[in-house]
């Protein structure tokens, strides 16, 4: 059962709620004119979620890895002709500097 308390109770009951997080290891719902407004958590609770994520990503990152390479050396000499290729590229001119590639995506992605 979600545990919900309104925004009030954040500010005036702030040591019940944090109570709450700790003992029942389950977020606190916070409410703004009986609207969904924040999630709180115990550290402890939020450090076991990133947790879990990481892990869960990493289980996918070597399942993509294992599905693309099934053989190490298959992708050692992948990667080295990547490098090789890259090394060409350079030599060509073929590339370009950081700071202009920076430029160009702030401009395409519109960063402030």
């Amino acid at each position: 059962m979600p545990i919900i308390k309104p925004c009030a109770d954040l500010r005036n009951n702030y040591n019940e709620i944090s109570k709450i997080c700790h003992e029942t290891k389950n977020p606190v719902f916070i409410t703004k004119n009986g609207y969904n407004d924040l999630v709180i958590l115990s550290n402890e609770s939020y450090e076991k979620i990133i947790q879990t994520k990481e892990k869960e990503i990493e289980k996918l990152i070597e399942k993509k890895f294992d599905e693309k390479y099934t053989d190490f050396e298959k992708f050692k000499l992948d990667i080295i002709k990547k490098i090789n290729q890259g090394l060409k590229d350079i030599e060509k001119g073929n590339y370009t500097e950081f700071k202009n590639l920076c430029q160009e995506m702030e401009a395409k992605y519109d960063f402030d």
